[in-house]
């Protein structure tokens, strides 16, 4: 089996942990710090036409689309793409969910005024791939804004990964889990030292490839964490801030 088709195999498993996990934040204060995070950064204007790639079990179509705007979310996980349909109309929202490979869109040329994305970027085999097909549908003028951590640094930093393995312990003495929720915290753990952006400093890997594919502008914030998440999300991903990457076309 391809490293893409393993991908695809192990986030197959992990929807139904991911869509408990989108329930909390859209009955907390996730959603609106999201809200007010993401619009920051999108033209003032309602309905545009936004791009969420790896939409998960679609967080970002919820909350984009109660903010006026057309949003097609994409994952390459059918169990995904089912949960986000069940999950949008449960909120009373509309959004075309496809099951699709970010790495190689079925969608034409300029068909985007934003593509988002979270958390997926460091999921891909082929993550330059993956930005060219993005820059390749992204209207001129368009944003791309894509959240992400470097979340298995620690399986390539040996400092990082006693400060990591420390954290895990009073973890699991205080709520009996990993840092990780995953169904399968082992096998995730394996797939992802294959993974190409596991052992990368990022920002910096992010913003260079940006640049070198003609985007105009592109700009970090290397921390968001008190914007995004609550008290026990610091705790659990401290030593991976979430990160904010952006560039324009």
């Amino acid at each position: 089996m391809e490293l893409n088709e393993k991908i695809k195999d192990y986030w197959e498993g992990e929807a139904d942990v991911y869509s408990r996990g989108i329930q909390e934040e859209l009955n907390g204060p996730a959603r609106q710090a999201w809200k007010e995070l993401i619009g920051e950064y999108l033209p003032a204007e309602r309905n545009l036409k936004i791009l969420d790639v790896g939409t998960g079990p679609g967080f970002f179509p919820i909350i984009l689309g109660e903010e006026g705007h057309q949003v097609i979310g994409i994952d390459i996980t059918e169990n995904m793409i089912a949960c986000a349909k069940e999950n949008v109309k449960q909120w009373g929202q509309q959004a075309q969910l496809l099951t699709m490979d970010c790495q190689n869109l079925k969608f034409e040329d300029e068909s985007f005024d934003a593509i988002l994305c979270r958390n997926i970027t460091w999921t891909l085999d082929d993550p330059k791939r993956a930005y060219r097909e993005w820059f390749r549908v992204l209207k001129p003028g368009g944003s791309l804004l894509v959240f992400d951590a470097c979340w298995y640094l620690h399986l390539f930093d040996e400092s990082l990964g006693q400060k990591y393995k420390e954290r895990e312990e009073q973890i699991r003495r205080k709520y009996g889990r990993g840092i990780h929720a995953h169904a399968d915290e082992d096998k995730g753990r394996v797939l992802s030292k294959r993974l190409y952006l596991s052992d990368k400093l990022r920002p910096q890997w992010d913003l260079d490839c940006l640049l070198k594919l003609g985007f105009s502008k592109v700009f970090a914030q290397r921390d968001i964490t008190d914007r995004v998440w609550d008290e026990l999300g610091r705790e659990l991903n401290g030593l991976t801030p979430e990160f904010l990457v952006g560039a324009q076309k």
